[in-house]
């Protein structure tokens, strides 16, 4: 079976040990890594065997249409190389078999490593600092810039799941008291509060869930203005509240920070205490392998007729 593959950095990261799996289950990778529309690879819309498409998100912009894979004959199932998998229109795929299988879990340790590491700049004023070429005026400047202490803060974790577990088990290393609102995942080593005393009770909100139709409901500009003024807000998800509302908050000092994923080149175009740097949370070592092993490991599951990770 062919699996067409389209990422820029494939062999930058794909080992001799992941390519002799790929060999032993009879798979055939037919690799593609200058970006370009999915119709200019010929070979796979002219294939008549059963193959699979697996795509780096980004080779794609976070955009796969119908269209761009409706008429791709005898494909088994769409892998791509992210937990994400919103930006797939799977209705063609719902109603044809088409397997739509994601990787989990590879970049749970570096996203909550990046999202402590928001808090904590935050926290201490960092982005102002950055943006005023780290000024010291001894009369005004160390009040001007005046940070918090972590320890001892309440952060709120909305959704315990992999990522918000490994979130709390960081700010309890750290001291700080933690809460949390999960619609499922419960645990015995964290306060449980319903949304709104959460939203009241926290110093640091981390919103953690799966961003879907549900999830985009839960944080309200109502809950947001409910906050402390002294608090922070870390967001490590896109497109689930209203980001514009919290960057007005920081701006009329309704809330002392926020830390979100911004376009590349944004970071001092914000005003006030804003951490907005790109989408550089999961980019560790240790995520980067995880990935395209797991990546690997659906495509040699879907050789099988096997398809552990289908979200469809």
């Amino acid at each position: 079976m062919k699996a067409y593959i389209f990422d820029p950095m494939w062999d930058e990261l794909v080992t001799n040990d992941l390519l002799t799996q790929l060999k032993s289950a009879g798979v055939e990778p037919v690799v593609t890594k200058e970006i370009a529309p999915l119709s200019d690879c010929k070979e796979m819309f002219e294939d008549k065997e059963p193959k699979l498409l697996c795509l780096n998100p980004d080779y794609v912009g976070w955009k796969l249409p119908v269209d761009d894979y409706k008429d791709i004959p005898e494909l088994v199932a769409i892998l791509p190389a992210s937990t994400a998998f919103a930006w797939i229109d799977t209705s063609y795929a719902d109603q044809n078999n088409i397997a739509v299988c994601d990787i989990v879990n590879f970049s749970t340790q570096a996203v909550a490593e990046w999202a402590t590491t928001m808090m904590l700049n935050v926290a201490r004023q960092t982005p102002r600092l950055i943006k005023d070429n780290f000024p010291l005026d001894f009369d005004k400047d160390f009040v001007k810039y005046l940070g918090q202490d972590i320890k001892g803060k309440t952060a709120a974790i909305i959704g315990l799941g992999h990522i918000g577990s490994a979130i709390a088990e960081r700010c309890k290393g750290l001291g700080m008291e933690v809460a949390y609102w999960s619609k499922s995942t419960k645990s015995d080593d964290y306060t449980y509060m319903e949304l709104d005393d959460l939203f009241k009770k926290a110093d640091v909100v981390f919103p953690t869930m799966a961003l879907n139709d549900e999830s985009k409901k839960l944080i309200t500009n109502a809950r947001l203005d409910s906050m402390k003024s002294t608090a922070i807000f870390i967001a490590i998800v896109e497109h689930m509240f209203d980001e514009k509302h919290v960057l007005e908050m920081v701006r009329t000092g309704k809330l002392f920070g926020f830390g979100f994923e911004a376009p590349p080149a944004s970071f001092d175009k914000y005003e006030g205490n804003v951490w907005a740097a790109p989408s550089y949370a999961w980019v560790a070592e240790g995520s980067m392998r995880n990935s395209i092993v797991a990546w690997v490991q659906n495509m040699v599951s879907a050789t099988k007729n096997e398809f552990p990770n289908r979200v469809n």
